[in-house]
C-alpha cells in the first residue's frame, strides 16, 4: 500500500484526473480500479468524481511491482542547463497561487518543437519540482515578439479560475502599441469575425454583420489614441476577447498595420519600418492585467487586483 499526501498545488482536482497525471494506464484501467475499490482517501472508498483537498491522504492498494510499473517518475532536473534565477527581476507578484510575469520580447508563453526558452520553462525551473501531480502553466498567452504580463498558475484552482474568468471576459488586459499611420477618431471599437488559418499561421478576419458565420468566432476591442506622431499613432487598447494575434490582425485589417509587424503588413512596409524605426518586430506591449472578483476563498487575496508594468 502506497498514502500520497494531496498538495496545495493539486486541489480541485477530481480522483480520476489525478490517477491520470500520477500513473501511465488507460482510462478504463484506473476506471476498473477505482470501482474495485484499490484506492481511499482519508481511510474512506473513493469514487472517480471526488474532489481532491490540500492534505487528503490517497491510500493506494497496489503491490509494489503494480504501483512502480505504471507510476510516472518525477523528470529528473539535475542536467538542466536553464538559470532559475536568471529573470527573477521580471517577476512582477508573486503567491502561493499564482505568479505574474513580464515576459521579453522573444520568449515563447509555452514550449514548442523548437524546445527555446519559455515562460513555462522559467518559471517551473524557479519555482522548482513541487512534486505534485499538477504542472504549473501559464494561463493567459502572448505572441512571441510581444512583451509584458502573463500569468502562470502554480495551483489547479488558480488555473481552472482564471481560465475562467478569461473565457467569460472578465480578466481586463491593456495594451500598448504603436501602428502606422494616423488615426483620426480619439477613440472606437473593432469587432470582427475571426479565424485562425493554421498552415501559415495568421489570423483570417471578416466584417461583422450581425451573423456569426461557421468556423469564425467574435472578436472585439477598444482603443483610445495616446498620442499622433508625424507618421504613427500611440494607441491604448482593451482586449475584450483574447485570441491570437487578434490586435495584431484587427489594426492591420482596418488599414493600420502595427509598426515592425512583418506578418500583417507587406514586405515594403516592414522594410520601410525598420529603417525608420530600428525596430524588428512589433511594437506591442500587455501593460495591465486586473482581475475581478473571485468567489473561492484561496484565491480572494487576487478579487480586483491590478498589476501594471
Amino acid at each position: 500500500m502506497k498514502n500520497i499526501s494531496i498538495s496545495k498545488s493539486e486541489e480541485g482536482l477530481t480522483l480520476i484526473k489525478y490517477l491520470r497525471k500520477i500513473f501511465n494506464a488507460p482510462n478504463a484501467l484506473l476506471q476498473k480500479l477505482i470501482r474495485k475499490k484499490y484506492f481511499k482517501i482519508n481511510g474512506k472508498t473513493a469514487s472517480g468524481d471526488q474532489v481532491l483537498k490540500q492534505n487528503d491522504v490517497l491510500s493506494i492498494f497496489l503491490s509494489d511491482d503494480t504501483f512502480e510499473k505504471f507510476h510516472i517518475a518525477k523528470a529528473d532536473k539535475k542536467n538542466s542547463h536553464r538559470d532559475s534565477n536568471k529573470y527573477v527581476d521580471r517577476i512582477v507578484y508573486e503567491d502561493d497561487n499564482v505568479i505574474i510575469f513580464n515576459k521579453p520580447v522573444g520568449m515563447l508563453s509555452q514550449g514548442d518543437k523548437s524546445h527555446d526558452e519559455s515562460v513555462n520553462s522559467v518559471l517551473n525551473d524557479y519555482i522548482g519540482d513541487n512534486a505534485s501531480s499538477f504542472k504549473p502553466s501559464v494561463v493567459n498567452r502572448l505572441d512571441r515578439n510581444t512583451e509584458g504580463l502573463i500569468i502562470f498558475a502554480k495551483t489547479y484552482i488558480a488555473s481552472k479560475e482564471i481560465s475562467s474568468m478569461i473565457k467569460n471576459n472578465k480578466l481586463d488586459k491593456r495594451y500598448m502599441a504603436t501602428v502606422n499611420g494616423v488615426m483620426k477618431d480619439d477613440e472606437g471599437e473593432l469587432i470582427h469575425l475571426y479565424k485562425k488559418d493554421s498552415k501559415s499561421n495568421k489570423a483570417i478576419l471578416r466584417n461583422y454583420n450581425g451573423e456569426v458565420l461557421d468556423g469564425y468566432s467574435l472578436i472585439k476591442l477598444k482603443y483610445k489614441v495616446i498620442k499622433r506622431n508625424a507618421e504613427t499613432t500611440d494607441i491604448d487598447i482593451n482586449l475584450i476577447t483574447g485570441k491570437s494575434h487578434q490586435i495584431r490582425a484587427q489594426f492591420s485589417y482596418i488599414g493600420f498595420p502595427l509598426v515592425a509587424d512583418k506578418k500583417y503588413m507587406d514586405s515594403k512596409l516592414y522594410k520601410s519600418n525598420i529603417i525608420k524605426y530600428g525596430f524588428r518586430t512589433q511594437r506591442l506591449i500587455c501593460y495591465k492585467i486586473g482581475f475581478s472578483k473571485f468567489e473561492n476563498a484561496e484565491l480572494k487575496s487576487l478579487s480586483n487586483r491590478v498589476f501594471k508594468i
